[in-house]
């Protein structure tokens, strides 16, 4: 919707591009809507690292930035994923060259991409150092894959250990 909005306000006059990008990314994004929402609603997570291993990704706190920009909640935004005011800014420069001026730079783009992704890592490091596992989006999941694995291969050891002193 938003980026309608942005395409509107620019006056756009060939739709034919964006039609074409929506008709392209449109059976992934379903696909990624049906695997978050399966995910969610098994684990109450969709995010497979944090599902797997319980511990935050580096993307953790991006659906909550999200909901809290477009509440124009901008603090709160911040707090869960402070790399956020630089991905819309990017999505921002993508729909303008992409759609307005009718330009696509793949090198500029992926260029763009890998700061982005080694900014968000870099603050991903500091932010696990100083506040995980205390507090949200940094906290630790103890409901996950890798640690029932482990509670119940101890639970079977101890099971196990105890049959064979029967005996």
């Amino acid at each position: 919707m938003s980026f309608t909005i942005i395409l509107c306000y620019w006056k756009v006059t060939d739709m034919k591009i964006f039609n074409k990008d929506i008709k392209n990314i449109f059976p992934g994004l379903l696909a990624a809507f049906l695997f978050c929402t399966v995910l969610t609603h098994i684990y109450g997570t969709c995010c497979p690292m944090r599902i797997i291993t319980g511990l935050p990704c580096p993307a953790c706190g991006t659906t909550r930035s999200v909901i809290a920009l477009l509440k124009f909640d901008f603090k709160t935004a911040f707090w869960y994923q402070p790399v956020m005011p630089l991905l819309v800014l990017f999505c921002i420069f993508f729909c303008y060259k992409r759609y307005y001026k009718k330009q696509t730079d793949k090198r500029l783009f992926l260029r763009i991409l890998g700061i982005i992704l080694v900014i968000c890592c870099s603050v991903y490091i500091y932010r696990m150092f100083k506040y995980f596992p205390l507090k949200a989006p940094l906290d630790y999941n103890r409901n996950n894959i890798i640690n029932s694995v482990y509670s119940l291969i101890k639970t079977n050891k101890t099971q196990i250990g105890e049959l064979q002193y029967e005996r």
